[in-house]
C-alpha cells in the first residue's frame, strides 16, 4: 500500500467512525483514532463548538476526539492543569496516521512519535508539531475555528 492510499484510507476511516457518532462516546477499542473518547461536534461558520461539561473531560489530562463532517481529522481536546483546553490536530505530521491519546503523551502507532499535549515533538522520526488550534473558552463552551 503506498503511503498516498494509506493516507486516503485512515482518513476515510476518521470519517466513518465520525458519522455514527450522536454526541455520545462511541466504544470502538481498536477501531477508534485516538484511545480518547470520540465524539461528534457542531461546526458552524468554520466554528467548532464544544460543550466540555462531560465526565470525559473532568481531569488535568482528559481529552476527546472531537469528529465532523467539516474535518479531514479529529481534533483532539485536551484539559491542561489550569483548566483551560489544548485542541490539537490528530494528524500526526510525519505520514499522516492518527495519534492515540495516551495518559502523558500523543503517539503515532504507525512509527512511534510522540508528542505532549501541546503538540510540540518529544521524539520523531516527525520533527514537525502537530497542528495547533486556537480554543477560546466561555464557561464550558470551547470555540474552535477552524
Amino acid at each position: 500500500m503506498t503511503n498516498e492510499t494509506r493516507r486516503e484510507f485512515l482518513k476515510k476511516t476518521a470519517l466513518l467512525l465520525g458519522a455514527g457518532a450522536t454526541g455520545t462516546a462511541l466504544n470502538t477499542a481498536g477501531c477508534a483514532p485516538s484511545t480518547a473518547p470520540l465524539l461528534r461536534a457542531q461546526v458552524t461558520d468554520s466554528v467548532l463548538r464544544f460543550d466540555t461539561a462531560i465526565p470525559e473531560l473532568a481531569l488535568s489530562g482528559d481529552g476527546v476526539a472531537l469528529v465532523s463532517d467539516y474535518l479531514e481529522y479529529p481534533i483532539l481536546l485536551i484539559r491542561r492543569t489550569d483548566g483551560t483546553f489544548s485542541a490539537i490536530s490528530a494528524e500526526c505530521t510525519h505520514l499522516g496516521c492518527i495519534v492515540k491519546k495516551q495518559k502523558l503523551v500523543l503517539r503515532c502507532p504507525c512509527h512511534g512519535s510522540a508528542y505532549d499535549f501541546e503538540g510540540t515533538v518529544l521524539n520523531g522520526p516527525t520533527e514537525v508539531p502537530l497542528h495547533q488550534f486556537r480554543a477560546k473558552q466561555t464557561g464550558t463552551i470551547v470555540e474552535i475555528r477552524l
